[in-house]
């Protein structure tokens, strides 16, 4: 029973310790792609300041004396690019941003409708910064409206699918108050996976860790404490190694003599009376102990553990069939009896 429950023990903190590790593969899974989202983040913030210094600066593109800022009070100016009527433009700072913050959107502004965006360079700077990153994925980049959500430019090649769009996935990049860019990712759980090889192979070597404790551990219970006192003695060489065995062996050198009954275990017969019966497996085994402790008391523990292993206690009532058959057996000699002892066990006497 000690052995039963240590095995035990060792199976459930196998298991345990699986499920364990599933957990904290799923936690570093989860931590890889945001680390991943994080860094892809960044490259499409790089390659958007990048598209940014190919287009033609505002200073050459508009002569700085056409441009006049003018105050219109604490924090409130205006910028008034002149230009031929009636091409005059005027930017208002009415909504309350800093000035500083204000004249910035203002010249991009003036960037983005002289010199617009090419977004399908920006597509190229962004798939460089993946390659350089090693990201293989998929992408779309698009200029939106922010107010609308109406998709103004897209990068999207006509032989191409549309990814769907994902909050987890989309990368949205202010550009100003009208407009926005956005990168619709799509990847598989490869990409991530790439990234965690360590840890997967940490993962393999512990599973395949408990795969063999779990094999070990039912090997050794299939084997019975039996085969392992047998394996563990002094044995000569080419004696034999197992249980089984081991009762054959005792078998072929013992015929016991019940009263007027003849018990040859080597053949599974029982004599007498001019009959011979044919026990089965269990049947010998059984008999066979109780002669081999002829007058001695044997252990129903003993009887359910040679035949049924460590899980004799569930078959307890089974024992007692046997038993009741053996006694059927004997019952034409009044001499032979088994006896039983309450609470302990049987004990063969004639």
């Amino acid at each position: 029973m000690r052995k039963s429950r240590l095995f035990l023990f060792l199976f459930l903190g196998t298991v345990s310790i699986l499920i364990l590790q599933g957990i904290w593969l799923h936690y570093v899974y989860r931590l890889t792609r945001f680390q991943l989202m994080v860094e892809i983040r960044e490259a499409f913030g790089q390659a958007y300041r990048k598209e940014q210094t190919y287009r033609i600066p505002v200073v050459d593109i508009i002569n700085p004396g056409a441009v006049t800022i003018e105050s219109c009070g604490a924090e409130e100016v205006q910028i008034i690019r002149k230009c031929p009527e009636p091409d005059t433009i005027v930017y208002s700072n009415s909504s309350g941003h800093s000035i500083e913050s204000f004249i910035n959107n203002v010249f991009v502004d003036l960037r983005e409708h002289i010199v617009p965006m090419n977004i399908y360079c920006l597509a190229d700077l962004f798939a460089g910064m993946l390659y350089e990153r090693d990201i293989p994925i998929y992408f779309v980049i698009e200029r939106f409206d922010v107010l609308s959500g109406e998709t103004l430019d897209s990068s999207l090649l006509p032989d191409k699918m549309q990814p769907e769009m994902n909050p987890e996935t989309t990368i949205v990049l202010p550009v100003s108050e009208k407009e926005s860019l956005r990168a619709i990712l799509q990847w598989s759980s490869g990409v991530v996976l790439s990234r965690m090889t360590g840890c997967l192979a940490v993962t393999a070597g512990m599973v395949l860790s408990a795969v063999f404790c779990l094999y070990f551990l039912y090997r050794e219970k299939r084997a019975g404490p039996d085969v392992r006192a047998t394996a563990s003695a002094e044995i000569p060489a080419g004696s034999v190694r197992d249980k089984e065995d081991l009762h054959e062996t005792n078998r072929l050198n013992h015929i016991f003599h019940i009263a007027q009954y003849t018990f040859d275990p080597a053949k599974n017969e029982l004599q007498g009376f001019g009959e011979v019966l044919q026990l089965n497996k269990k049947e010998n085994t059984i008999l066979y102990t109780l002669c081999m402790q002829c007058g001695n008391v044997v252990e129903r523990s003993r009887l359910l553990e040679e035949n049924w292993g460590n899980n004799g206690i569930l078959y307890s009532r089974s024992l007692d069939t046997y038993i009741t058959t053996l006694r059927k057996y004997l019952k034409k000699d009044p001499s032979v009896q088994i006896v039983t002892i309450k609470g302990v066990g049987y004990k063969l006497v004639w």
